[in-house]
């Protein structure tokens, strides 16, 4: 049995953060670890900086706006990650209806209801495909001349809206404010896009959490999956998620000269 130490250190290693695992570009160290959080933009550069090896700020910017091969948004329980842009329209899809009904009774306090929700997603539409990319307080001079008050938090959770329903992502900075494109304008769809049944996409995150944080049980990647889908959906793929389990298992303790056993006994 792995001790604590020896798990502390193989999920940082997992994490590109010990043993001098590094990656070689800004799109790889996102791709390695799922998602980086990014409430705060120049956090989230400096999380992506220390897991790679001489990568700059200038580096990190043209990842975004250049490359497009990562992009910002609320992906992850509701606040703002930085994601592979291939996975963009998968995790929408796998995680934007939890947050969105997790949101209802927030919608229903600043009187935002569906009807006018839907309105403004269209709103938002035509005046990116017309004027972005925009600002938060452009959008929300647009959001005026439908009745939402520009004062409050009524104007955050519709864009907040727009880009959990795939109307809008992030895009380029202008100066040191964040500004917002179409989605399908800024990540035109590709051939990775196309739409999966939603157990392959859970059993996908799954994947992708066991690997970025690995050695882990089942029990571990059932409760990260279940913070933000129904574990009830994750359950019969619990099989699939014991045999990445056991290879990761064995990559890991192989590194460190331990035999190979079940992880979920290491914790």
């Amino acid at each position: 049995m792995l001790d604590r130490e020896s798990v502390r250190g193989l999920r940082a290693r997992a994490q590109a953060l010990a043993d001098g695992v590094r990656e070689a570009s800004a799109a790889a160290v996102v791709r390695r670890v799922f998602a980086i959080q990014a409430q705060d933009a120049m956090a989230a550069d400096l999380g992506i900086r220390v897991r790679g090896r001489d990568i700059t700020g200038a580096g990190i910017r043209a990842a975004y706006e250049d490359e497009r091969s990562i992009v910002r948004g609320w992906f992850m329980r509701g606040t703002l990650h930085t994601i592979a842009s291939s996975d963009a329209r998968r995790v929408l899809r796998l995680l934007a209806p939890r947050i969105l009904a997790a949101t209802s009774r927030r919608y229903h306090q600043l009187g935002l209801d569906d009807d006018l929700r839907q309105r403004c997603d269209r709103l938002i539409r035509r005046v990116l495909a017309t004027h972005g990319p925009l600002t938060r307080p452009e959008l929300t001079e647009h959001l005026a001349t439908v009745g939402v008050q520009p004062d409050g938090q009524a104007p955050f959770h519709l864009i907040r809206h727009a880009a959990l329903t795939g109307v809008l992502c992030h895009g380029p900075r202008r100066g040191e404010k964040a500004t917002y494109v179409l989605l399908d304008d800024w990540l035109p769809a590709g051939a990775g896009d196309s739409r999966r049944e939603e157990d392959t996409a859970v059993a996908e995150l799954a994947r992708r959490y066991v690997r970025a944080h690995a050695p882990v049980g089942v029990d571990d990647a059932r409760r990260d999956a279940g913070r933000v889908v129904q574990v009830d959906a994750f359950e019969p793929l619990s099989s699939q998620i014991q045999a990445l389990v056991d290879a990761e298992a064995s990559a890991v303790t192989a590194f460190c000269g331990h035999p190979p056993e079940r992880a979920g006994a290491s914790r």
